[in-house]
């Protein structure tokens, strides 16, 4: 907390909502990934049942601190945007003011949505100590969570990565090994054949993408050297 103002009923408050909010089931899924989370609408709605019954409101704002475009997977221009979210936290008379960073990522205003809901949405995670469980996960098991399984890269899509970064070398020197490294490093894996079939994929259209692109430039170029010629 940033700032405090003769907090003492606030804190009691604070404390009465905590208490009446308890444990929040992970009712969201991600499609992709195929991991579950607790939904922002549930969070949210869970805060505001806790915070109206004892008279408490928590007004929020927002300022973004970097925002700046990346090329995702797919091909498509990304933008991601960091924010810093303050919360005043106030029953009328006394206030506590607590910020937290979020971090969106969509196409237009869509990220800087993202990264307020992000930093809404954890601001009232660490501040009430909402959980998905009663009991506190550390205690129940010391056993390593397994990862997630998915479908591997296909020999085949392994050949077809290997053979367009070949061709992506031959046409313009490096741009091959240049963008094999750029999308290890975006999909976090260390070798071709640690990519997923969906990431497999989605390289082999870039590759393929990036080629059209080569070719179609050195094209314009023997073009317009054939008529400066004639």
């Amino acid at each position: 907390m940033a700032e405090t103002e003769n907090n003492s009923s606030l804190i009691s408050k604070l404390v009465k909502a905590t208490e009446s909010i308890g444990a929040i089931e992970k009712d969201g899924k991600n499609q992709r990934q195929g991991y579950k989370f607790q939904s922002e609408s549930a969070i949210k709605s869970a805060v505001k049942r806790a915070i109206t019954s004892v008279g408490l409101a928590i007004i929020p704002s927002y300022e973004v601190t970097r925002s700046y475009e990346q090329q995702a997977k797919s091909g498509s221009m990304q933008l991601y945007v960091d924010v810093l979210g303050t919360f005043v936290i106030t029953d009328g008379v006394d206030k506590i003011v607590g910020s937290m960073p979020g971090t969106g990522q969509d196409t237009g205003d869509k990220a800087v949505q993202k990264a307020c809901t992000s930093a809404q949405k954890y601001f009232y995670k660490q501040l009430f100590n909402i959980s998905d469980q009663d009991d506190d996960p550390d205690m129940l098991t010391s056993e390593p969570i397994a990862e997630p399984q998915y479908a591997k890269a296909t020999n085949e899509q392994i050949a077809m990565i290997t053979e367009g970064v070949n061709q992506m070398d031959n046409i313009r020197n490096g741009t091959g090994e240049k963008a094999k490294s750029y999308y290890l490093s975006e999909t976090h894996v260390n070798r071709i054949d640690d990519l997923s079939k969906e990431q497999a994929q989605g390289f082999i259209d870039l590759i393929n993408r990036k080629i059209k692109e080569y070719q179609a430039a050195a094209a314009k170029h023997f073009d317009n050297a054939f008529e400066q010629q004639g």
